[in-house]
């Protein structure tokens, strides 16, 4: 009898097989076998999210022989860095399918197959506790999220699509040699394994040099996908040619993979090196978050700011990371799933607003805050949620992240500070390009928003409020998590600061 964590692996692989065993002339039953599969799925994660049990080690574990000579496993669980990210793919891949209907009408059982198969293989990144399971799922995003720009994206998507595939495949060549060299060494200690938690609970040890460069293979795979600068050229043409509704799962979900790899392997694996070489990282964080806003700010095409905006906040969430301190790893954890919901709702209303006019650039906009008011109000409460504002999910995790960088570098979190007010400027100045001013004649006759619409965009816009006014439970969730990750490099010589306790006992 499988276990849960295997069914939220299994529905989305069967929901794929479903999908493509209906008729060419029966592809609306395709969309409804998506969003059923993709509805159960929510539904087994969201289970898993209320009921976990806290603490440092993994809930609803499986772990199975694979391969027993060469030590690997089928080994999945969730602990505090992974549960909220789990839900946060399976909350979002239904109402990403809701909102293909309307923009996807060519091969939908084909779409409707990929994307569910870019669902199980994004799980199975935060599921595996195994390394060699961790990158066959980690490769498995890759296949679909290729397909999907390069048959369903705009004019420029075949090349498009090629750069994405080369720069994230050169990233995963190093990370699996890294892996292999983690595992030779791993023998010193005893019997060689490529089980994670086995690895850290064992004394394996590498020289400084040895370890630099294991940390550096990993971290350039996890750089390039989350992206940071400057291994960022792939993003503006990959999320400017996928449609809108796959924007949402690359910027929402599939740059989350990379945060959540520095923090499930780099930390942990290579304290010494995570210590080293943290400040470099910070630095690069501190240029995505500052070139990342200033080239927004440039734009004038829709899908391009808001794609140089996530690269901006991501180079956040890094920060946030590689302060060392409870405060600003926390920060980050929910950071994730506020920019999952944030950038996701903003990449859909773009998506809406290119369908309706066919016009991706601001300028071609004006005064349609006149003409679709419940577009330009929700547009409006997105904006407020990526800026930060104090009562949405954005503000928490930035607040969190910028706090935990003034305790240990403090001119990178003033800089970061700076690079925050630019997003005010570009994301405020996109909203009035757009839904101010006079209406522009040809856009008279727009429609408003939709049932449809509202169904996928009234979810995000709830959970927007729910974290913005009580993040605890999702704080709650990670704490002993994050401070096992930090206890390992206090161990390694570096200063794990942390908050004071709550008046609950949780994080301030």
């Amino acid at each position: 009898m499988p276990g849960i964590l295997t069914l939220l692996l299994v529905v989305p692989l069967a929901g794929a097989g479903a999908a493509m065993l209906v008729g060419p002339a029966r592809e609306r039953e395709a969309q409804l076998i998506g969003l059923g599969a993709s509805g159960t799925t929510f539904a087994l994660a969201a289970w898993v999210w209320a009921t976990f049990p806290g603490g440092p080690g993994l809930a609803y574990e499986e772990h199975r022989v694979w391969v027993p000579g060469l030590g690997i496993g089928y080994h999945v669980g969730v602990d505090g860095l992974s549960v909220s990210l789990v839900a946060l793919v399976a909350f979002l891949f239904p109402l990403a399918l809701g909102a293909s209907g309307g923009q996807v009408r060519q091969r939908v059982r084909s779409f409707v197959a990929t994307a569910l198969l870019l669902e199980a293989a994004l799980l199975g990144t935060f599921l595996a506790q195994d390394m060699v399971l961790f990158y066959v799922f980690w490769e498995a995003m890759l296949i679909p999220m290729y397909f999907l720009i390069a048959l369903w994206g705009g004019p420029a998507r075949g090349a498009a699509a090629i750069k994405f595939f080369l720069y994230t495949m050169a990233g995963s060549v190093l990370m699996l040699l890294g892996m292999i060299a983690v595992y030779a060494r791993s023998g010193a200690a005893g019997p060689a394994t490529f089980d994670l938690p086995a690895l850290l609970a064992r004394p394996v040890g590498f020289p400084p040099g040895l370890e630099a460069l294991l940390f550096a293979s990993f971290a350039v795979a996890f750089a390039i996908k989350m992206p940071v600068w400057p291994l960022h050229t792939w993003l503006p043409d990959a999320y400017a040619e996928a449609p809108a509704v796959v924007t949402v799962l690359l910027a929402s979900l599939m740059s989350k993979a990379g945060a959540y790899g520095f923090l499930r392997f780099c930390l942990p694996l290579f304290p010494h090196a995570a210590r080293t070489y943290g400040p470099l990282l910070v630095g690069l964080a501190v240029v995505g978050i500052l070139y990342g806003g200033a080239v927004a700010w440039a734009q004038r095409d829709l899908r391009r700011l808001l794609a140089y905006g996530s690269m901006s906040h991501m180079g956040l969430i890094l920060l946030g990371l590689f302060a060392l301190n409870l405060t600003g790893i926390q920060g980050s954890l929910i950071e994730m799933v506020n920019h999952g919901i944030s950038t996701g709702a903003l990449f859909l209303l773009a998506g809406a607003l290119v369908e309706r006019t066919g016009q991706a650039r601001t300028d071609a906009y004006g005064g349609l805050g006149a003409l679709t008011p419940a577009l330009g109000a929700v547009t409006l409460i997105a904006v407020m949620s990526s800026l930060a504002l104090p009562g949405t999910n954005g503000f928490i995790g930035e607040f969190l992240i910028l706090l935990g960088a003034f305790q240990s570098h403090r001119v990178a979190a003033a800089l970061a500070t700076g690079g925050i007010v630019v997003a005010v400027a570009y994301l405020l100045a996109f909203v009035g390009r757009v839904f101010h001013g006079p209406p522009r004649p040809e856009l008279r006759g727009i429609r408003d928003l939709g049932p449809r619409e509202y169904l996928v965009l009234v979810p995000l816009i709830l959970v927007v409020f729910w974290v913005g006014f009580a993040p605890q439970p999702f704080l709650a969730r990670s704490e002993s998590a994050v401070e096992r990750v930090l206890h390992r490099v206090a161990a390694a010589g570096g200063v794990a600061r942390v908050l004071p306790p709550g008046p609950e006992g949780g994080p301030r």
